[in-house]
């Protein structure tokens, strides 16, 4: 997990305290600092230690969750903001009182296959049988799909579609709503179908086997998931120096092994060696 800062000024390792204080105390003023004491706050605050498994989990990067709860971190305080930024967003959502029956932000728990499984969808407004969720970016979506809308991003879609599977509401509806720094975009999401034979069409049931069975054998054996790019590793991941350090020593491993599997040696046997000068210098 993240537990600390490192200076964007020094390049020292803090303590989430230190940081804090350092920014409460205006001594980073003297370094030109460009963190006030409210936004380094917001930003320890979305970190806390899962042990859980989260929807998030499911449909993000299996990596970045396994270092982020078996390894301790230090991070630059702008690796964080992109987060901070969306909690503001959410924190105006649960002080906005629209609807009655609005259910904002609550813990949901569900079992696959006998693991049980959280998530915190933004709103779900059971009268409308609608769920939404609020998302701040760099830029809103602009693909248009088959019918000619704007469709959410793609891990977004299937953010939303997990919750629906979720939740123990009827939901007909669902959206995600976008915030850049320019503009706010509404997008549907279709929902998925129950069951599907198209290897092109995602289920639930199709997303839970190809994620769920392999991050948990991976947190359970305390394995590290294979490394697979995705859409966080270039801006949006909090723990790529600690994966790109242990990707060197995987490649480093493997081409070990591919050099001894080369020399020979395959199943314990070694090579029998060639007949020659070599081999009667070595003799």
């Amino acid at each position: 997990m993240v537990v600390g800062f490192i200076c964007e000024k020094t390049g020292e390792r803090l303590p989430f305290d230190a940081c804090l204080e350092c920014a409460r105390t205006r001594l980073n003023r003297k370094l030109d600092c460009r963190f006030d004491e409210a936004t380094i706050a917001g930003m320890i605050m979305g970190e806390r230690s899962r042990t859980d498994i989260s929807i998030t989990m499911i449909n993000g990067c299996h990596r970045g969750v396994f270092i982020s709860r078996f390894y301790e971190t230090y991070v630059a305080p702008s690796q964080l903001y992109w987060a901070f930024r969306g909690q503001i967003a959410h924190k105006i959502l649960e002080e906005a009182h629209l609807h009655p029956d609005a259910v904002k932000e609550k813990r949901f728990t569900k079992a696959w296959d006998g693991i049980d499984i959280v998530g915190h969808p933004d709103l779900i407004i059971p009268s409308q049988k609608v769920l939404k969720d609020y998302k701040t970016t760099k830029t809103v979506p602009s693909y248009l799909n088959k019918d000619g809308v704007i469709s959410a991003y793609e891990n977004h879609r299937t953010q939303l579609n997990l919750y629906r599977w979720l939740v123990p509401y009827d939901i007909e509806e669902m959206e995600v709503v976008y915030f850049s720094m320019e503009e706010t975009l509404i997008c549907p999401v279709e929902i998925w179908p129950e069951e599907s034979t198209r290897k092109s069409e995602l289920t639930v049931r199709r997303v839970m086997e190809e994620n769920l069975a392999p991050l948990k054998m991976a947190l359970d054996s305390e394995t590290m998931p294979p490394y697979e790019r995705n859409w966080s590793c270039d801006s949006y991941c909090s723990v790529s120096d600690i994966c790109f350090i242990e990707l060197k020593k995987e490649i480093l491993a493997a081409r070990w092994a591919q050099r001894i599997k080369e020399g020979g040696k395959k199943n314990g046997k070694p090579r029998t060696p060639k007949k020659g000068p070599r081999a009667v210098r070595s003799a």
